[in-house]
């Protein structure tokens, strides 16, 4: 029998345990956009682990994961009003998704920064692709959480089925 994540189902008034959390980028992604379905819950997560001075780990991957997903509603965005015959004759200079990730990044206050310590972490990564069938940035997630000993916040449930009793996945549905 394999074995799995312990996963937080995140609800207000819950408390997270723990010093540091790792944020993925569907949360980042959840807090930039104030219409998206998680936006709510996201924003009220992260004001809890504030209150409770938990640290908050962010990797730059994690960050380019969550633009690059932006700039893709973005352009879906775009077409859907093109198609409508609704779509602007000038763009800003600035998406609007900047500005708002710019804003979602401040409210984090001062988060703890990842980057790859060494080449056995990967050689995780690479381990977390070739044998848990994960795909790359998810792999690299893992085993920054994993490297941590930090619960990740996460709506992928890819997470949950890591076969892995010693992550803990907090999900914010």
């Amino acid at each position: 029998m394999a074995t799995r994540p312990k996963i937080v189902f995140w609800k207000p008034g819950m408390v997270v345990r723990g010093k540091q959390v790792y944020l993925d980028a569907n949360f980042l992604v959840a807090l930039a956009q104030p219409d998206h379905i998680w936006h709510s819950s996201a924003g009220a997560l992260l004001e809890s682990l504030l209150e409770r001075n938990t640290a908050l780990v962010l990797s730059s991957l994690a960050l380019n994961e969550a633009i690059y997903q932006l700039t893709r509603l973005e352009q879906k965005n775009r077409k859907k009003l093109a198609e409508a015959g609704e779509a602007e004759e000038t763009f800003p200079t600035e998406p609007s998704w900047a500005a708002s990730l710019n804003r979602a990044l401040e409210s984090l206050g001062q988060p703890v920064f990842f980057e790859p310590p060494d080449l056995a972490f990967h050689q995780q990564v690479i381990r977390g692709v070739g044998e848990l069938n994960l795909d790359p940035t998810d792999a690299f997630h893992y085993a920054a959480a994993r490297r941590l000993a930090v619960p990740i916040l996460s709506n992928d449930v890819g997470f949950q089925k890591i076969p892995d009793q010693n992550l803990v996945v907090v999900t914010f549905f």
